[in-house]
């Protein structure tokens, strides 16, 4: 994949899956307590009176564009991700014999994304952070179904090994 280390690419391919998916968990949480961190910022903004309606506005508009952007830009970074895993396969050199250790494997970032995923939902369900949480639609689907997500990107992968052995590149 992207981050692969040029010297075993083969075995690199499951750590580097992991390290996206914990950046990715990463980015989710803290986009969130951000969030509720600017929201009670926010607030003492529009309370104070020494601070101009300018400034007000400003912080307001800020804060209406927090949420979204942050959501589009965990998106945009998750469909990145499954892009390059795609266009890695075609630059991993391996043998078809080398699927079944790869399935072995995929059982581990399988088994770390419900451990993800469940970590992710016990988060978000805190009565503090939930309302912050709804604001993330598309990172709460994704992590949310974090299992789904990562069989449709297995999914693309193995059509892409199959077609990369089909084509003899």
């Amino acid at each position: 994949m992207y981050f692969q280390n040029f010297r075993n690419k083969k075995a690199n391919a499951v750590t580097d899956s992991l390290t996206i998916m914990i950046a990715l968990f990463i980015f989710a949480i803290m986009s969130i307590a951000a969030y509720m961190t600017f929201d009670s910022i926010n607030d003492d903004i529009q309370a104070s009176e020494d601070l101009n309606a300018r400034t007000k506005s400003t912080s307001n508009q800020l804060y209406n564009n927090f949420a979204p952007t942050l959501d589009a830009a965990f998106l945009m970074a998750f469909v990145l991700f499954t892009v390059f895993a795609i266009v890695s396969v075609f630059f991993i050199d391996t043998h078809p014999v080398y699927f079944i250790m790869a399935v072995v494997l995929l059982f581990a970032v399988f088994t770390v994304g419900g451990f993800l995923a469940n970590g992710f939902d016990d988060v978000v369900s805190d009565p503090s952070l939930a309302p912050y949480a709804n604001e993330f639609r598309a990172t709460s689907f994704i992590m949310g179904n974090l299992l789904e997500s990562l069989g449709g990107v297995v999914l693309l992968v193995l059509i892409a090994l199959f077609a990369k052995f089909r084509s003899g590149v």
